[in-house]
């Protein structure tokens, strides 16, 4: 297997940068074949990634493993890439490429799912000797997610943390944004199209997981599983600001199922539409704005993850 690095320098106040050294340097010393490549700005690891794969030189049998080292907005650029990309012949080019994981971002929500560790050498026994493993994806029109998608309010809370300029990181960096978010947010009048029904009314916040967490860790959806061919999804209803702290609270302890105001779902895909176009963000990045179909992709990739037949 030949190994290819696509790593953030910016991701997690730089621990991506050392992280994606660590992770070269140890497969070397492995006599494994790698390389890294490092971004500038946004969309770089896409194009990267793209661009290397398309041109990647014949090398017989070989498989290529493209790792993602930064955060999940790092991760959903890479794997686009792998579904963007085609061999010579026209066929999708990720049918003969794993997709690796080396989680040095503020949030490392997908990597989390799959018990994979902001650790090198956890990192490179996992590229090494994991198991390659096929795995669904969420997908907002033309644009792959990793975790999840939101609508309402916790997009707003994406978009400023997204902006803010703080060293703070995962959870703590959400809580710090609905606190900021909380006094100025009003819900939006919605129509939501499930497999089996339809909601329609006011909406606080709606968020369509492929895996449980989002926010570092925050399970807004904890029984998501990115290997049932099923998006879960999370409605709340407007809710009074000194409730919305409760939320928060249960939601930190998975037990956020239990209150009124909360449903949750499944469903193969979800069309919404609003009265006023709203944000849609996924794994902690802006994608479009509604209306929008979101769905799952089943079986979309092939992703090395920690081999369970080992001790």
């Amino acid at each position: 297997m030949q190994y290819l690095i696509v790593a953030n320098p910016t991701a997690g106040r730089d621990r991506a940068v050392r992280l994606a050294n660590d992770v070269h340097q140890l497969l070397r010393q492995a006599s494994a074949t790698s390389r890294m490549m490092f971004t500038c700005a946004k969309g770089d690891a896409e194009a990267l990634t793209l661009e290397a794969l398309q041109q990647r030189p014949d090398t017989g049998n070989s498989t290529w493993c493209v790792v993602a080292c930064g955060g999940d907005g790092t991760v959903q650029e890479v794997v686009n890439a792998l579904l963007a990309a085609k061999n010579k012949d026209g066929s999708p080019l990720a049918n003969n490429v794993v997709l690796g994981l080396a989680p040095g971002g503020r949030c490392n929500d997908f990597a989390s799912a799959f018990g994979i560790r902001p650790d090198a050498r956890h990192i490179v026994r996992v590229l090494l000797d994991g198991q390659a493993r096929r795995i669904d994806l969420g997908r907002v029109g033309d644009r792959y997610f990793c975790t999840v998608a939101t609508m309402g309010f916790d997009a707003a809370v994406s978009r400023f943390v997204n902006s803010m300029r703080t060293p703070l990181a995962g959870t703590i960096a959400y809580v710090y944004g609905v606190l900021c978010v909380l006094p100025f947010y009003t819900p939006v009048e919605a129509r939501l199209v499930l497999d089996d029904s339809t909601v329609n009314g006011r909406v606080f916040l709606a968020a369509s997981a492929n895996t449980s967490s989002y926010g570092g860790h925050l399970r807004i959806c904890p029984d998501a599983d990115a290997g049932d061919g099923m998006l879960d999804l999370c409605l709340v209803a407007p809710i009074g600001r000194w409730r919305v702290l409760r939320l928060l609270h249960h939601v930190l302890r998975s037990k956020h199922a239990s209150l009124p105001e909360v449903r949750l779902v499944r469903t193969r895909s979800v069309q919404i539409e609003s009265t006023i176009r709203q944000e849609i963000w996924a794994d902690g990045e802006f994608i479009t704005e509604t209306p929008v179909t979101v769905e799952a992709i089943p079986n979309a990739i092939s992703l090395l993850v920690p081999n369970t037949k080992r001790s």
